[in-house]
This record gives C-alpha cells, structure tokens and sequence, in this order.
C-alpha cells in the first residue's frame, strides 16, 4: 500500500488538527522509510520476482526491523515520544497518542494487502498477510475507496477546504491509481529510493497546501 497510508493521517487529523498534517503524513510513512533506508544500507533485503502478485513483483522476504509487529510497536511508542520535544508537556499528551496511533496504523492496512511476509517478531517466525495484492483491481478499489472516503473527510471541515489541498489530493489519487499500473522499479534499491521520494514528495504538498496566504506583503 502507498497512498492509502495517508487515510489514517487525515482522518485523525480531523480529531487533532494542531498537529501539522505534514508531521502525520511523515507518521503514516515512517515504516516505509525506514524500509527504505534499511534496503539501501543492507539491513533487510527484497528481492523482484515478475509475477510476484498481480499488483506489484516485490518478494518482501527480509524486513524484520521496520515492518514486523513488535517493530512497528515500538516505531509507534518511540515517535510518540519523539514528538515530545517539539511540544509542551500538555500538547504532548493530547497528541502524542495521534502520532503513535498513524504510526501503527501503518501495520494494520499493510496487513490487508501484503501476502504473508510481515513478521510478527522475526525472519524466521511467523508471518501474515491476507494476499489483497493477488488481486490487483480489488486491492485498487480498496485503497482507492479508503484514501478517497478519509480525504472527504478531512475535507468536510471547513479550514482545510483550501484549492490546493484539493490540487494535492487529486494528485495523490492520480498516483494511487497510476501505482498499479505503472512498471515498478527494477531493482529494490530503486524502490527504496523511489519510495523515499514519493514520502517527501507527498509530506512536502500537504505542507505547501497548508501554507496561510490570507496575509499578503503590505505595500510600503
């Protein structure tokens, strides 16, 4: 799943809007890039198999560190806590349960779609997965539908109805789609470091989207 990793982000921050939604989109990635980083430095290992799944041909076989579910507990708690140095003690509280909740959601929504290559502790242990993939239009329609369903959502309060959020969200459903149908890249390194584009691609437009332009330069 990409982009439908934002529908959490959105949809909490509609129950916490002073958390910047940007830091949530970051949030709800924050397994992926760690994925990514650990591809490119050698810790945890996918391999490209044509065929894999009718959605995507990355053979998941070795990611223990990032996407296990001890791992992404402890991802979730530990940028829970991270979150407090930039907030007072009482934002703290009221939003560290916001980030820690995007950063496990990531977990439960790979879950629907991976086949069974997420490990609950380690390599070797168990792993699951419902196979969504194996079924490319159904896993679109199911990612499409949620992210399309959070971004109305979030859409709904007035403050974020803003013309380029709407630019950005049309964009992000336009890469949803094209996703499934565009040759991935060739090699696991270039999926890490398409992917970690993508996230700061993506954590970048939500920002620029949220940008206040009401207040323009006075002239002198």
């Amino acid at each position: 799943m990409l982009i439908g990793h934002y529908a959490p982000a959105l949809v909490l921050h509609r129950a916490r809007p002073s958390i910047p939604l940007w830091i949530l989109f970051v949030a709800a990635q924050a397994v992926d890039v760690l994925w990514g980083i650990f591809i490119l430095v050698g810790v945890e290992h996918a391999r490209m198999v044509p065929g894999f799944t009718e959605s995507n041909p990355l053979d998941l076989y070795d990611m223990p560190f990032s996407h296990s579910l001890v791992a992404t507990i402890v991802w979730s708690v530990g940028f829970a806590l991270l979150w407090r140095a930039f907030r007072s003690p009482t934002e703290w509280r009221r939003e560290a349960p916001i980030v820690g909740l995007v950063v496990a959601s990531h977990f439960l929504l790979d879950l629907v779609v991976h086949v069974r290559d997420l490990p609950i502790a380690g390599t070797a242990g168990t792993k699951v997965g419902l196979g969504l993939w194996n079924h490319r239009e159904l896993a679109l329609l199911v990612e499409g539908g949620l992210f399309i369903a959070a971004a109305l959502f979030w859409w709904q309060r007035r403050e974020n109805r803003r013309p380029r959020a709407a630019i950005v969200l049309g964009v992000m459903t336009a890469v949803l789609v094209a996703s499934f149908y565009v040759p991935a890249p060739p090699t696991p390194t270039a999926m890490a470091l398409t992917g970690l584009a993508t996230y700061a691609g993506c954590a970048f437009a939500v920002w620029w989207a949220s940008v206040n332009r009401s207040e323009r330069p006075r002239s002198p």
